[in-house]
């Protein structure tokens, strides 16, 4: 599952709240029902030891991933922020 993205959330919150034409309610509506959704979404979970071990070894055909940093950077792409 994808996190949210929450700065392009607030960033339309804000746009819709902005804006006072008639059909500015139901769109600061419907974003704030969006909005709220996103944050009742639990963040995403760490992986666990055993996780980060299979996809080490996964990552290169022999004994695991020789480049920390490709490495580090494969996992928080996966994973992201966790």
């Amino acid at each position: 599952m994808t996190p949210p993205d929450f700065r392009a959330l607030c960033a339309e919150l804000i746009d819709a709240m902005a804006d006072h034409t008639a059909t500015a309610l139901q769109r600061e509506v419907e974003v704030t029902a969006r909005a709220r959704a996103a944050l009742a979404t639990p963040p995403p979970k760490p992986p666990t030891d055993e996780e980060l071990y299979d996809y080490w070894i996964s990552t290169s055909p022999q004994f695991g991933c020789a480049d920390p940093v490709g490495f580090a950077r494969a996992v928080l792409e996966r994973w992201g922020h966790c």
